[in-house]
């Protein structure tokens, strides 16, 4: 009943709905993007979404201002704490607004028994993007961009050569899209959101930032944990397969540390590689309606465990995996990659063992009651879709938008189909991409219709535009808008990275660091995934390095700060991680086993204890959850 009767809150986040505590930085409210609002919460009342304007350089305050998204979502209390904690996404590049229903909820929900919870979208970054998007390139390439081919890397270089001419004819000065730029907008946001004091949390190239705020913008910083750490002394590009390396490193050495691992497998470090010397010459052929495995599966054994979900809880049959594969065995690696040994047992499994202790009757009543947590489970699946679809039902409705918008879309697309012509069809493609970056506008769909859709369609066409109403061309442009940048995403993605990463981390990582640590990494079967990233090296030459004093030196602060680490993390490295705890001087570190990229999403143990300390940053933390996630090796047979 909250979903349907609720209204927005005209008392709730009344510095936001006043424009902001600080005139140097004026914020705007605007809806947050669709499906991105959790079912649960109330838009303008629990959550809310908007724009604070900031300097493009924060030394010429009088200079361009761009936007920067961001989002809001109140405590669960009546007497909150006066510093909320700030999320700071990965990338360069990331993104949080579209994602607040997937993941700022999910991870950081249990924060707001106590406080507000604050997120943005930074400069370069998911819907504050725009601003180094080059939209005419990226319209002018959509096709290529929805329909792949084969000369897709030699395109990409010229889409890149492109899109960065159009962005210096378009005056943006791509030198203030940078690490130290982007800590400003931090402390700017939390000033125009009335925050005199708060917390950072960071993932990833969030906790690049972090560290950055902890050196150029550290007042009212209280405490920040750095999750999957990435510190500006580390020569992150040259070094990318090192993460990996570690992830490999870390499983030898806990079954080394654990007696009955290290007694089941004594040499297990010899045999991977003695396995991955027989994979490449000869993979194990495909058989038992299985494909064959490769050297490619070997690195996958490792490596996919840092997705989540992918292979939970693997790391515990790896060394069962390797004997079996050294003898050219596949059992246990099959269950594995079925998903058998992860499957949710039935409820005999369940009850079994503890049927000695059970009498019949008692066995069939606990039977019962699994069942019934079984049931309740899925029902609470389905009832989270039912309200998820009203939610994006009722907020449409908000809006004032029918299905005309839709239905406009629709037709159209038949009638440029119906041409049978593909020029035509680029051309309308094209012409839609370029009303991305547009405000919605009447007559823009008018010269549109009249332009690209063949004539004995327009009039029914152009009837449905006119009776559609301002809501209605304003939803016709969101989706258009959405769409596009769904094609345009991955490049998207990628000049976001590269105007940040290519212009402040070369010369520092360059190809001959690259070339030089790949040659000397400890499992050489690795180098085979680094493709990629020389390719990035290539690309990075059409930016203009732009160095800063002082940006690589290891930070120091005397801010309170927690650094976590996952074992399985195949992005950022343990030993950077251990090297940043030891520089800030005010901090502690703590790695977490079957963690990868990001320990919070891996592990309830690492999301509590992060609260812990953000609670209270000076007191002793109970880290005993830790031993618990240790792998509970699967020994061989007999």
């Amino acid at each position: 009943t909250a979903l349907l009767s609720a209204e927005p809150d005209s008392a709730a986040f009344p510095v936001i709905r006043a424009g902001g505590a600080d005139p140097r930085y004026p914020v705007t409210i605007e809806a947050c993007p669709a499906t991105s609002v959790p079912s649960t919460e109330v838009e303008g009342s629990t959550v809310i979404c908007g724009r604070v304007n900031v300097p493009e350089d924060h030394g010429k305050p009088d200079g361009m201002r761009i936007d920067l998204a961001f989002a809001v979502l109140k405590a669960r209390t009546l007497s909150p704490v006066p510093d909320p904690v700030i999320y700071l996404h990965g990338g360069p590049g990331g993104g949080a607004i579209t994602g607040l229903a997937g993941i700022v909820h999910p991870l950081f929900d249990g924060y707001r028994t106590r406080r507000d919870v604050v997120t943005f979208d930074q400069r370069a970054a998911g819907i504050s993007s725009d601003m180094v998007t080059c939209f005419d390139t990226l319209g002018g390439n959509i096709l290529e961009l929805l329909v792949p081919t084969a000369a897709a890397d030699d395109m990409q270089v010229q889409f890149f050569k492109d899109c960065v001419a159009e962005l210096a004819a378009k005056g943006n000065d791509l030198t203030a899209y940078n690490t130290y730029q982007n800590a400003l907008d931090v402390q700017a946001l939390m000033l125009a959101l009335g925050y005199t004091d708060y917390n950072i949390y960071g993932v990833s190239y969030g906790t690049t930032l972090g560290l950055e705020v902890m050196r150029s913008a550290p007042e009212g910083v209280r405490s920040v944990v750095l999750d999957s750490v990435s510190p500006p002394q580390a020569k992150v590009y040259d070094e990318n397969i090192k993460p990996e390396v570690e992830s490999i490193q870390a499983v030898l050495d806990q079954c080394a540390a654990d007696t009955a691992c290290a007694k089941a497998y004594p040499d297990l470090e010899a045999v991977l590689f003695r396995v991955a010397e027989q994979l490449e010459k000869a993979p194990i052929p495909a058989a038992r309606g299985k494909p064959e495995v490769t050297i490619q599966s070997l690195i996958d054994l490792f490596a996919k465990r840092n997705q989540f979900g992918r292979l939970p809880n693997a790391t515990r049959l790896i060394p069962l995996i390797l004997t079996e594969w050294d003898k050219g065995e596949t059992t246990t690696w099959d269950l594995l990659v079925s998903g058998a040994t992860n499957a949710q047992p039935s409820t005999a499994q369940r009850v079994n063992p503890f049927a000695a202790r059970l009498t019949p009757d008692q066995q069939t009543l606990a039977g019962m009651l699994f069942e019934m947590a079984a049931n309740e489970a899925r029902e609470d699946q389905a009832q989270a879709a039912a309200v998820q679809a009203l939610a994006a039902s009722l907020k449409a409705r908000a809006t004032g938008a029918s299905d005309l918008s839709g239905r406009l879309g629709d037709m159209m697309q038949a009638a440029i189909v119906g041409t049978r012509s593909k020029d035509d069809m680029l051309a309308f493609l094209k012409a839609v991409g370029a009303l991305v970056p547009t405000a919605p506008s009447r007559q823009a769909l008018r010269d549109l219709i009249v332009t690209h859709v063949p004539s004995a369609d327009q009039p029914q066409i152009l009837a449905v535009l006119d009776v559609m109403s301002d809501a209605d061309v304003t939803a016709f442009f969101a989706d258009v808008s959405g769409q596009a940048r769904g094609a345009f995403g991955n490049m998207v993605g990628a000049i976001d990275l590269f105007v940040v990463a290519c212009q402040e981390s070369l010369p520092f990582n360059s190809r001959a660091g690259f070339e030089s640590f790949n040659a000397s990494v400890k499992f050489p079967f690795l180098k085979r995934n680094t493709g990629s990233q020389a390719q990035m090296f290539d690309l990075c030459e059409l930016f203009t390095p732009v160095p800063r004093e002082g940006q690589h030196e290891p930070v120091k602060s005397a801010i309170p700060a927690l650094v976590l680490y996952g074992l399985n993390d195949t992005q950022t490295s343990s030993a950077d991680a251990l090297d940043t705890a030891a520089n800030l001087g005010n901090a502690r570190a703590l790695g977490f086993p079957e963690a990868g990229h990001g320990a919070l999403i891996f592990s309830q143990c690492a999301k509590d204890i992060g609260m812990a300390f953000i609670e209270q940053p000076g007191a002793d933390l109970a880290t005993g959850c830790i031993e618990s996630l240790k792998p509970q090796w699967v020994l061989p047979p007999g």
